[in-house]
């Protein structure tokens, strides 16, 4: 044992032998108090206010879980009803969707039903993106191919696009 120890072990030992009988007896009846406080404090409480707040909460959490399982039979019931197709791409269609997104088409030339060809001139490309993405999310369009050429002025393009209609499945 260290040196530091043995001395303190020693002058515990020195201050119990000093006491009387009764003395013994109060400084064990407080000692137990003491480890029952730290007990109770540390370990019961907590547990038991926990439990307080758990019982409390329970009833809005099971609520919350009825509306979650609901939701996620809705989304499933969603997910298997297949979308309803498109609106076919014309060329009316797509200068429709450009007046609507403020772009004016140089040209605009449809190949078949699903295919058609834009060419743009001194527009916004801010602009031109979120018209594709309107687009996209309004008539199953995607670009296939594209040409984009940055214009002196900022934020202007000159673009020549290939879109396609996505058929439905």
């Amino acid at each position: 044992m260290s040196p530091t120890l043995v001395r303190y072990r020693q002058a515990l030992s020195d201050f119990w032998s000093a006491r009387n009988e009764r003395e013994r007896k109060q400084l064990l009846l407080a000692a137990a108090v003491a480890v029952l406080a730290l007990v109770y404090m540390l370990l019961i409480e907590p547990a038991y206010l926990g439990r307080q707040q758990l019982q409390k909460n329970l009833p809005n959490l099971r609520q919350q879980a009825v509306e979650l399982q609901t939701m996620s039979m809705q989304a499933s019931a969603l997910a298997r009803e297949t979308p309803p197709p498109p609106p076919p791409m014309t060329r009316e269609s797509i200068e429709a969707a450009l007046a609507r997104a403020g772009l004016k088409p140089q040209s605009v030339a449809m190949a078949g039903t699903d295919l058609a060809k834009v060419q743009l001139s001194s527009v916004s490309f801010a602009g031109m993106v979120a018209w594709l993405d309107e687009m996209q999310k309004t008539a199953r369009v995607s670009v296939t191919d594209a040409s984009i050429t940055a214009q002196g002025q900022i934020d202007t393009v000159n673009a020549n696009l290939t879109l396609r209609q996505q058929k439905s499945e």
